[in-house]
């Protein structure tokens, strides 16, 4: 009875109460976001009008109009994204310097401008390179400059037999992503994705240069571009641990023996070759290194010299050794010479560069 009157008062209420305590799933547009903005088209249109205007005005007038290369100030030229920007200002350089960064820290361009008689240079060096970076470095950086002269800084570790391509951050700074699967390296859709909005947004594809700019505004921290891309490291790790750590370290980062085969020397004489093509004649620089480094592996060393010598003998290039310019005192580490270093080294490769040209 009790169950009947209940239907009989539930058969009583309005249709519409009578039916709210039943769950109905939502309404498709209330969870769609489309009513909203149709609802509200006319602000959020010109408003979305006026940031594409803003942007592309950005895009246009700062980037690519070259005002923001040419404004651009960096606290450090060691990565290859600042390296470049600093090219495109200096594109009266007759000699260019590559290679790794006992280049970068070794060889002041205005130095040894001032001893060769061969023009202006750019030391295009930078931390870690490897034959492969250095080659791919070049000729990113033949795009704004064109010298007479390439001097190719050839370390012995770019002569080990275990010296492969390693794919690293520095590789995605320099090369694209079909160069990178040409030497095997997976790219996924990630990373091309990517490179066609850093090509389409300026401001995203510099962003490394937008940190470094910003950086470069605290006090003290704006590189002199009067040194040409050269770079004095600051510091000091010259006590014996420290020297026989680095000396440790370098054997298991270079694995391997001394090899004229050795896959670093096909890139070297690759580049070498390129080099040739495009009229520019080539020169390669062995750097010092403490000697510290010879006394704890003075047989690697030794064999790597005799490498670099036939290799630049095979190619007809112009060896260039000013090791004996330095002293222990000019180091700041096992690899890299204090600024008095690099001044010495720079005045000997200067002369031997005037010689070379027959200044």
């Amino acid at each position: 009875m009790a169950h009947t009157e209940i239907a009989h008062e539930a058969l009583a209420l309005p249709r519409a109460l009578g039916r709210a305590s039943d769950p109905q799933p939502p309404a498709a547009e209330a969870s769609s976001p489309w009513p909203i903005f149709r609802s509200h088209a006319r602000s959020i249109v010109p408003g979305v009008v006026t940031c594409l205007v803003i942007l592309i005005t950005i895009e246009l007038a700062v980037f690519r109009s070259g005002f923001f290369i040419s404004e651009l100030q960096v606290s450090s030229p060691d990565f290859p994204a600042a390296k470049l920007a600093l090219a495109q200002r200096s594109a009266d350089a007759r000699v260019l310097y590559v290679g790794d960064s006992t280049i970068l820290t070794g060889v002041a361009p205005a130095e040894v401008s001032a001893r060769c008689a061969c023009g202006p240079g750019f030391n295009g060096g930078f931390a870690a390179a490897t034959p492969w970076l250095t080659s791919a470095m070049t000729k990113r950086l033949l795009e704004y400059e064109h010298p007479a002269l390439v001097v190719i800084g050839l370390a012995p570790w770019d002569v080990a037999s275990g010296n492969t391509f390693n794919d690293s951050e520095l590789a995605h700074e320099i090369l694209t992503p079909s160069e990178l699967g040409a030497l095997d390296v997976h790219v996924d859709i990630g990373a091309s994705i990517d490179e066609a909005f850093a090509s389409i947004v300026s401001a995203y594809g510099e962003r490394l240069l937008i940190k470094e700019w910003i950086a470069s505004l605290m006090p003290q921290q704006r590189y002199d571009e009067g040194q040409r891309g050269y770079y004095a490291v600051p510091g000091s790790a010259t006590t014996a641990n420290q020297l026989a750590a680095e000396v440790a370290r370098m054997k298991v980062v270079h694995p391997g023996v001394p090899s004229i085969d050795s896959p670093g020397v096909l890139v070297t004489r690759s580049l070498i070759a390129n080099l040739r093509a495009r009229g520019i004649v080539v020169a390669v620089l062995v750097p010092p290194l403490h000697p510290a480094a010879y006394d704890q592996n003075g047989a690697y060393l030794e064999g790597a010299e005799v490498v670099i010598r036939d290799l630049a003998r095979e190619q007809g290039a112009p060896l260039i050794d000013c090791r004996s310019a330095t002293s222990v005192d000019d180091f700041r580490d096992l690899l890299h010479l204090r600024e008095s270093g690099a001044l010495k080294l720079s005045t000997c490769v200067g002369e031997q560069i005037r010689a070379l040209i027959g200044g």
